[in-house]
């Protein structure tokens, strides 16, 4: 099988660039313009048999490497190799835009050192036994993904994803991939660590998708490449990125302070104490919980999602985790994923109308947390039908829609 131009490119710039040389110095050796240089780099200028005997002997290559076919992926890294053994990814228009965005990852560290930078990561690096069950892959990624706030100084607060991971140096993008596939993690000594997402998700699993890949940067990076797909979901390595992607967006914490902040989640029955400023005796009473106030409905997951940028079905699930809702609350939480969705739509729609004439965007929290309680109020029987329309027409939304999301 011959060589193409295109792989004789390849061939050359990868030599020329481990050798740290630049295209400027080869040109001088060859006694051509750079211009020359960087035509054959691309495939778009034929090499004579003299000018490659040069090259071979400055970049320290045999001649036979440079024309054997097999030689790029062989040498390079196995991220060439993943995208020629995924099927998926031999779609003309993924393999088009995914080696566009290697290229421009090699671009971007050339670029990066050019300006005095570096493409070293100052990741932690935590090295952890391969999970033994489901159980351990969740506690490994809770337990990195804790470390990981903690190093950043996160707080409880919600995390930029992905500006977050940029600031550190990794290259983040979502480009097109096959439907199956959520994301890809890559390593190479050429450019770093770069997490891509499918621009095909909503960007709430865009997000998820990025946390998920900067789990593997941090707890499998001595993989050069690796892909998540509908196929290695069950891996646990998967499952452990999985887990630390939901407790890094939605830290426990965090979770706990938002419900609470709902009214929800608190203990249904508790005693209170106090001391007596006279007596120094104790003073003992309970407090209950209004009757059906602790039941999370679909409009508390919404907020919660909202709030730390997550799905409805992550946030479902996050609850499920740190027990805030059994399994058959999390199932039918699940079962209403379309009234949320009608829900949030609504929240939105009113807020794009009102900004429609120019005036300044309404505060979406604000519309959430008011549409929140309004449903609230009416699950539990305490403001009639007219009170609803009334509150909904206030807040832009019509009738159909708020009796269908009350109903």
């Amino acid at each position: 099988m011959t060589v193409t131009l295109e792989q004789l490119g390849q061939c050359l710039r990868l030599a020329r660039e481990n050798r740290k040389i630049t295209q400027e110095e080869a040109a001088i050796v060859l006694g051509v313009q750079t211009s020359a240089i960087s035509r054959m780099e691309t495939g778009q200028r034929q090499v004579s048999t003299l000018e490659l005997t040069r090259l071979a002997e400055l970049y320290n290559r045999p001649i036979e490497w440079f024309v054997s076919p097999t030689s790029l992926e062989d040498s390079l890294d196995p991220i060439v190799a993943l995208f020629r053994a995924e099927p998926g990814l031999q779609e003309d228009v993924v393999k088009k835009e995914a080696d566009r965005c290697l290229r421009l990852l090699r671009e971007g560290a050339k670029l990066r050192r050019l300006t005095g930078g570096s493409t070293e990561v100052s990741l932690p690096r935590f090295e952890l036994p391969i999970p033994r069950s489901t159980g351990h892959a969740i506690s490994q990624g809770q337990y990195v993904a804790e470390q990981e706030r903690r190093r950043l100084q996160l707080g409880q607060a919600p995390v930029k994803v992905p500006e977050t991971f940029s600031h550190q140096n990794i290259w983040t993008a979502a480009i097109k991939l096959p439907d199956d596939v959520s994301g890809l993690f890559l390593s190479s000594p050429e450019f770093g660590m770069a997490i891509l997402a499918n621009r095909a998700q909503a960007p709430v699993r865009r997000r998820f998708s990025f946390a998920h890949e900067h789990g593997h940067a941090l707890m499998d990076r001595d993989k050069p490449a690796s892909i998540t797909n509908v196929g290695n979901a069950q891996m646990r390595t998967e499952q452990r990125a999985n887990a630390f992607a939901a407790a890094f967006l939605m830290p426990e914490e965090g979770v706990r302070e938002f419900m609470h902040s709902m009214g929800k989640g608190r203990i249904v029955r508790r005693d209170e104490t106090a001391v007596d400023a006279v007596t120094d005796e104790g003073i003992q009473g309970q407090l209950r919980s209004p009757s059906g106030s602790q039941k999370v409905t679909y409009t508390d997951v919404s907020l919660l999602a909202w709030h730390f940028g997550v799905s409805y079905a992550a946030a479902v699930w996050r609850l499920r985790g740190l027990n805030h809702i059994n399994q058959e609350q999390a199932q039918d939480l699940l079962a209403r994923t379309e009234e949320a969705l009608r829900y949030r739509r609504a929240v939105s729609a009113a807020s794009e109308d009102n900004n429609s004439n120019g005036d300044k965007q309404w505060d979406l929290e604000l519309k959430w947390q008011i549409l929140s309680l309004t449903l609230e109020a009416w699950w539990r029987e305490e403001i009639s039908k007219s009170r609803l329309l009334e509150v909904g027409r206030l807040l832009d939304i019509d009738d159909e829609t708020i009796l269908d999301l009350a109903e």
